[in-house]
């Protein structure tokens, strides 16, 4: 994986740009995926000659749409939860993106879990923690933004990604693939399925390499104070305890 390719992925699907010192964090990245590939399974391995073309670029996209809920939070720091993480995707990517994001790497596998410890310390990301441990042990109430990939049908994934979100709260999950524009548009949500919150958002990242989208789902839970002081002053206050 080269870097010119992943600057020209994030400027042309995600709609922004990396630093240089960013793009060699995320092939230092893919190094160590390739590395720890054949011990624990991180992704698949027809996987590796695309990482950047299909799972980098979920990261990136899910970068984007968190700087639109930035705005709405109404706080500079957001925490994020990277649910059944895995190889650290789509987390990794996002943190790299979004130095000033705080995200927390939840994974069960002890062995997964060590694999994104040692990312995180060689990549040096501050802004990455590890948690290994179950869904229902992340504390409620306790994150702004979820992300998740692939680990559960969306109805319940909102099941968990609502215990554990702030009022406001957005879960970010990268739920399906498609193969034409007209499935895209054709994709219908029922609002049924995600009680005390709303669809927000469904975005469509291109994946022109492999002829393909993925669709990104914006879930944002209700928030019964609509006069938005006490959310800043609540994430001021969680920014000073850090």
């Amino acid at each position: 994986m080269q870097g010119a390719s992943l600057l020209t992925i994030h400027a042309d699907e995600a709609k922004a740009a990396l630093w240089p010192e960013q793009v060699d964090t995320l092939d230092a990245y893919a190094d160590l995926v390739r590395r720890w590939n054949p011990v624990l399974g991180l992704v698949a391995p027809k996987d590796l000659a695309r990482f950047a073309d299909r799972h980098v670029l979920d990261g990136l996209v899910a970068a984007k749409v968190l700087q639109t809920a930035q705005g709405t939070q109404g706080c500079a720091t957001l925490r994020v939860a990277d649910l059944g993480s895995g190889a650290g995707l789509p987390g990794i990517p996002l943190a790299v993106a979004l130095p000033e994001t705080w995200v927390t790497l939840v994974e069960r596998s002890v062995r997964k879990a060590r694999f994104l410890r040692l990312a995180q310390r060689e990549l040096d990301l501050a802004n990455v923690t590890v948690l290994c441990a179950e869904l229902r042990q992340v504390p409620s109430a306790s994150t702004d933004v979820v992300t998740a990939r692939a680990l559960l049908p969306p109805s319940a994934l909102w099941k968990q990604a609502h215990r554990m979100l702030k009022p406001g709260g957005h879960l970010l999950a990268l739920d399906r693939v498609v193969r034409s524009r007209q499935a895209a548009a054709g994709v219908a949500d029922a609002p049924a399925d995600f009680p005390g919150g709303s669809i927000t958002r469904r975005h469509w990242a291109t994946m022109p390499r492999l002829s393909a989208w993925h669709g990104l789902l914006v879930v944002t839970k209700d928030d019964p104070d609509r006069s938005g002081g006490k959310s800043k002053r609540r994430c001021r206050q969680d920014h000073d305890e850090r």
